[in-house]
């Protein structure tokens, strides 16, 4: 009986107490309303939908605030959300949030371990330094092309890792937690009587 409450609970979205705890942190609807630069999507930040706060929408909120966080640079990262969010069905406010997980104080390490993942797996160090840009000539465009391939497109990479992994942890968390909070609050409604091992009183 109970787990069929609890599947009802993760379905109809009941709300854990950790939604009610992250409230205050969101973006309000009357701020990202009157922004001037998500002023072309205002229609959509109107959409009841990304304001819903089910485990559906705040799973996939979360899974493309941190997706878009990583993958785009500061100040596109908002437009984009507010763009794709009612295309999926996401809670705009926690998308918002989601960004964040690139910030001033946190670019500098997730860029840098990004470029030396990238770095690695692109192996350029071994050897694609050699087949890539020996033939480049020494010009502008050949260094552009060559701090591309060198800085830009490892880093690029690694970011692409990270939102894609990003996004799955997140959405997956969300979905995990949700999911205990609903278990363990129908287990703390059951009448002590109702718990096995427990004689009636």
């Amino acid at each position: 009986m109970t787990s069929r409450r609890v599947r009802e609970g993760v379905a109809t979205g009941a709300r854990p107490k950790v939604v009610k705890r992250l409230k205050p942190w969101l973006p309000r609807r009357e701020k990202l309303e009157r922004s001037r630069i998500l002023r072309p999507f205002a229609h959509l930040i109107a959409h009841p939908t990304v304001w819903r706060f089910n485990r559906r929408g705040v799973a996939r909120g979360i899974a493309l605030g941190l997706f878009l966080g990583f993958l785009l640079p500061f100040g596109a990262q908002t437009l984009a959300a507010a763009a794709l969010a009612f295309g999926v069905r996401a809670n705009l406010p926690v998308a918002v949030l989601g960004t964040t997980v690139t910030n001033p104080f946190t670019f500098p390490f997730v860029y840098f371990v990004a470029y030396k993942i990238g770095q690695a797996i692109l192996s350029l160090k071994a050897g694609a330094d050699r087949m890539v840009l020996a033939p480049a000539p020494d010009t502008a465009l050949g260094r552009a092309w060559e701090w591309i391939v060198t800085t830009l497109g490892p880093t690029y990479l690694g970011l692409t890792v990270f939102a894609v992994v990003g996004a799955a942890v997140g959405y997956l968390s969300v979905n995990l937690a949700w999911r205990l909070s609903v278990s363990g609050r129908w287990r703390r409604r059951r009448p002590v009587a109702a718990r096995p091992g427990r004689p009636a009183t």
